[in-house]
């Protein structure tokens, strides 16, 4: 896992186009990311909110996670099963598990099991690029245990086009 995890961070990192140290390979992921936090003058949980986001500009990833949903609400309601598409690809990683609920004043709450708080960041990152994704316009705040989600708008700009083949547009 620390390999998969620390490969995944150092792609982040050269597409971000921040250097590594010498020996950065040698360095925990999450000393990876203090490092490079320190050089962009930014806190580690911005940091891994944006990894969270580029993760979805992966065309493998960003498949699997538009897969769970028609819209921007419809992936909501099925982020409970991510842990298990994640384990899919990987069972190496431990996934805190993921619970949504609606509270009285209409705005969802995602919570995350027992795990590290940089889960809640990647994860905040992550439905961030994904609204956009879906065209949806939403404000994502983290709070106690987790993040609040308030759509006001869920088909505010277009959403990208969504074919579960990567060919089946292909020229």
């Amino acid at each position: 896992m620390h390999d998969l995890v620390s490969r995944t961070i150092e792609k982040f990192l050269d597409a971000e186009s921040v250097p590594l140290q010498a020996g950065a390979d040698m360095l925990s992921p999450g000393q990876m990311l203090r490092d490079a936090a320190l050089h962009l003058g930014k806190p580690v949980d911005e940091l891994i909110e944006d990894l969270g986001a580029w993760l979805v500009r992966q065309d493998e990833i960003w498949r699997l996670l538009r897969f769970c949903g028609r819209d921007f609400l419809d992936f909501l309601l099925r982020l409970d099963e991510l842990p298990e598409r994640i384990r899919l690809v990987t069972d190496d990683l431990s996934v805190p598990e993921i619970a949504l609920s609606r509270s009285d004043d209409g705005l969802l709450w995602v919570t995350l099991s027992d795990g590290p708080a940089a889960w809640t960041a990647l994860l905040s990152g992550l439905l961030r690029a994904m609204a956009d994704d879906y065209g949806a316009l939403c404000v994502i705040t983290p709070g106690e245990g987790g993040l609040c989600i308030d759509v006001s708008d869920s088909s505010f700009a277009a959403a990208r086009t969504f074919h579960l083949s990567s060919k089946a547009h292909a020229p």
